[in-house]
């Protein structure tokens, strides 16, 4: 009787050192996966950072030009995909001269001509064959004012050329009858300016076919400035994407914690019929 107490004592102890040992290699194997997929958390990190990196700069002179060429269409009022409401200002041509004539001419769209100009007119003079000649030089005046001109009329003695520079164009003006008016009219000058009204405007809703013509311009204008970074990029680096991702993830493999995940299942199984 002693003898099967002893027996048995003998197997709990040894059945206790055995599940003891047993929980040991389980709470290594679970330590060891844990850190394993730690490591690999980390490795897959920096992995990711690094093909992100080379992604970023594989798109980023793509996004930069496709965001200066959408930039270009929205501050200029282009919107694709979308017909638009847009401000169309007063456009104002003056009109004035040294006589004290003015006359404006106002509208909402672009005029034919919108340089601005300066006109001398000389005085019609009778020639031989009966015919009235007149000479017309245009200057050209963009960078004028009107509050300068208007003292440009005032000057006297005045030569011209010396505030306006050559003409742009002479003209010789030919005509056989005059009015009493032409031929008594004195040598006078005339001025053109063209100027936006910004505080007189009209809404107009873009058309369908404007509306469609400025997305198709927009995808052309994009199209292009890809194909040309394309090109630049292709001729000028060397870079390759594929091969560098490829050897990215040959440097950074993962560690396979799938053999350690066996083993623990087994141990697990073990320790549990055993305890049992």
């Amino acid at each position: 009787m002693d003898n099967n107490k002893r027996e048995n004592e003998r197997k709990r102890l040894e059945k206790q050192r055995l599940l003891q040992q047993m929980e040991k290699e389980i709470e290594s194997l679970e330590k060891e996966i844990k850190q394993q997929k730690l490591r690999n958390l980390k490795i897959n990190s920096v992995k990711n950072l690094k093909i992100t990196a080379r992604v970023l700069q594989l798109i980023a002179p793509y996004v930069v030009s496709a965001s200066i060429v959408t930039w270009f269409f929205f501050s200029n009022g282009i919107i694709p995909f979308h017909r638009d409401k847009r401000e169309i200002y007063s456009r104002v041509m003056t009109e004035f001269d040294n006589l004290g004539n003015i006359r404006y001419e106002q509208q909402y769209a672009d005029f034919d001509d919108q340089n601005n100009v300066f006109k001398f007119y000389s005085q019609w003079q009778l020639q031989a064959d009966g015919f009235y000649t007149r000479t017309i030089k245009t200057y050209n005046i963009e960078e004028k004012t009107y509050e300068e001109l208007r003292e440009l009329f005032n000057k006297e003695n005045l030569t011209l050329e010396d505030f306006l520079g050559k003409p742009i164009l002479t003209i010789k003006e030919t005509k056989n009858n005059l009015t009493d008016d032409e031929l008594n009219k004195e040598p006078f000058m005339q001025a053109i300016i063209y100027n936006v009204d910004e505080n007189d405007f009209i809404i107009q809703e873009e058309s369908f076919a404007e509306d469609m013509y400025s997305t198709i311009g927009y995808f052309f204008l994009l199209g292009g400035v890809e194909f040309v970074l394309r090109f630049l990029r292709s001729e000028f680096s060397s870079f390759n994407f594929r091969k560098y991702v490829e050897r990215v993830k040959d440097n950074y493999q993962l560690a396979d914690t799938q053999e350690l995940t066996h083993k623990l299942e087994i141990r697990r199984d073990n320790y549990n019929r055993l305890m049992r």
